[in-house]
């Protein structure tokens, strides 16, 4: 009987183990082996009749496919034999079991042994700006939405990115021939806040209670933007959603803004993505509107803040050539001086803080 068995359940410590001995030797591929391995044991595939009998038990690796793709033809029954050998030696204290054989095999979700392995990943923290499901710089919003009602919200993230917003609104978001499953969880893994875009049925989904469950559990805060008939339910009911009209979805947006902004609850990081949006601006226009969103919230300027204004304007023509923020007005000057305390100099595409004792490499 399966509850008679012992060595199946030890698997995955031994394996931490065997990692952590691998490590210290400097053997980086076997680690990751392990470290990304889903593991599933196959019970009595061997019997040994020695010292009244013995059951064998296989031990399957999953391996992720640019891991297995490391481990060569030639190298990989040499190394299956070698995890084997240590499986032993950390079972030797059990007389009426042992491991009889350790396979690699490739991932497949439609495998039944491979649904019910043990995941052994050890997954590294993400780096946001890596990903290129966000926009530098911006802050991370993950949108939870029926699929039937992409477009109203790939709609809305569009215009969220003038307010240096990075909407996350799967599937449209993730990169042709990537898993989308996997680019969801990084989505979800480093997202800063998240949007509930609640519509008739949005809580029947599967999709988006988990969504949202994922988000409570990282602590994440949710606002919710009611488009139809039915309210937020569930933990996210017991906050007033934002009212808004499905047909008319951008006219939700300042009220949204503010909303999302409250939630954040983190002011400079507020502030860095309405700079960011600012000197990523691709038309006179926009410069004009994302530099006074802008200068409507930001009132201090951090010296990281400051070199991205600084940086931006050099290298961006919509900004050094924007009459708006360089006319007889000065807009960009006096609000540059206004927030630094400084005097500020603007020379074509330079500008220039003369005696400042700010720490800015320009």
């Amino acid at each position: 009987m399966d509850n008679a068995y012992y060595l199946p359940s030890k698997v995955a410590i031994y394996l931490r183990r065997i990692a952590s001995e691998y490590q210290s030797t400097g053997n980086l591929l076997a680690v990751r082996v392990i470290n990304s391995s889903r593991v599933y044991v196959r019970r009595e595939t061997s019997y040994d009749n020695w010292n009244g009998g013995m059951d064998g038990h296989d031990v399957v690796f999953f391996l992720p496919p640019e891991v297995f793709g490391e481990v060569t033809l030639s190298k990989k029954s040499s190394f299956e034999n070698e995890i084997l050998e240590m499986l032993r030696q950390c079972a030797k204290s059990y007389e009426r079991e042992y491991f009889s054989a350790v396979h690699f095999e490739d991932e497949d979700e439609n495998d039944p042994e491979y649904q019910n392995a043990i995941s052994l990943k050890v997954r590294p923290q993400l780096n946001p700006d890596l990903l290129p499901i966000w926009r530098q710089g911006h802050i991370r919003l993950f949108v939870s939405h029926r699929d039937e009602f992409k477009a109203s919200a790939n709609l809305l993230a569009a215009e969220l990115e003038e307010y240096g917003i990075s909407s996350f609104v799967a599937h449209d978001t993730i990169q042709p021939m990537t898993s989308w499953k996997g680019e969801i969880i990084k989505g979800l893994e480093t997202m800063e806040i998240m949007l509930a875009f609640i519509t008739d049925n949005f809580q029947d989904s599967v999709w988006t209670n988990q969504e949202i469950g994922f988000a409570l559990g990282r602590n994440i805060p949710v606002v919710s933007l009611k488009l139809q008939s039915d309210d937020p339910t569930g933990f996210i009911g017991e906050r007033q959603a934002l009212k808004g009209k499905l047909e008319d979805v951008v006219s939700s947006i300042p009220e949204l803004y503010k909303l999302l902004a409250e939630n954040l609850g983190h002011q400079s990081r507020l502030q860095s993505g309405l700079i960011t949006a600012f000197v990523s601006s691709r038309s006179y226009p926009e410069t004009q509107q994302r530099f006074d969103r802008m200068k409507k919230v930001v009132k201090k300027l951090s010296d990281a803040d400051l070199s991205v204004v600084v940086d931006g304007f050099r290298s961006n023509d919509q900004l050094h050539q924007c009459i708006y923020l360089t006319s007889k007005y000065e807009r960009l000057k006096t609000f540059l001086e206004l927030v630094t305390g400084n005097k500020c100099v603007i020379n074509g595409k330079d500008i220039d803080f003369p005696g400042n004792e700010l720490s800015i490499p320009f």
